[in-house]
């Protein structure tokens, strides 16, 4: 009974997660062409890497949630993080959009290889996963909101650094969504 709600806090998230929804399609990341020509090496290199980090952990952050969901204490907070995780195969699926807009498919190849072979970034996430494993609910809960704070807000910091400066502005404006459905 949707109507019987134990805890009003639930209904106020998941109404305001539903009513962010948006995809990156609509954001016109192809105006970036002609900023991200003019990025150095380094800064394109910065940016792929960045992004590719972030396109991992939202991965994460979308099946952890999927995982949290199967401990909710209410039906309301399962659907809350169940739409959680649909946000975060979105975030997931906006850097894929942005990679696919400025990268060669050869580069797209090379950045998630790079992924998959960085040994920092797979320790964080190796550690992050450990816990959605454990199956101790509130252990998952804490390593969600770990996840959700200092490592993604970390990976922000660099594309509002450009757009700071002129560059890549519509990519920032997706992160703007990415960091709206984040609080």
């Amino acid at each position: 009974n949707w109507n019987a709600i134990e805890d009003e806090n639930d209904l106020l998230i998941l109404q305001r997660l539903t009513s962010n929804f948006w995809l990156p399609e609509a954001r016109p990341v192809s105006n970036d062409l002609q900023s991200w020509s003019k990025l150095t090496e380094e800064e394109k290199l910065t940016t792929q890497q960045v992004f590719g980090g972030l396109s991992l952990l939202d991965s994460m952050q979308s099946a952890g949630a999927q995982e949290i969901s199967q401990h909710a204490l209410t039906p309301h907070e399962g659907a809350v993080m169940r739409q959680i995780s649909h946000l975060e195969d979105i975030h997931a699926k906006s850097y894929s959009s942005i990679f696919s807009t400025l990268n060669s498919t050869e580069e797209i190849n090379r950045i998630f290889r790079w992924v998959v072979e960085e040994e920092h970034l797979q320790k964080k996430a190796q550690i992050v996963q450990s816990y959605y494993d454990n199956g101790d609910p509130l252990k998952m809960r804490v390593a969600s909101t770990m996840l959700e704070s200092f490592l993604f807000y970390s990976g922000f910091y660099w594309p509002f650094y450009l757009s700071a400066h002129g560059k890549l502005t519509n990519t920032a404006d997706i992160i703007r969504l990415i960091v709206r459905d984040e609080c």
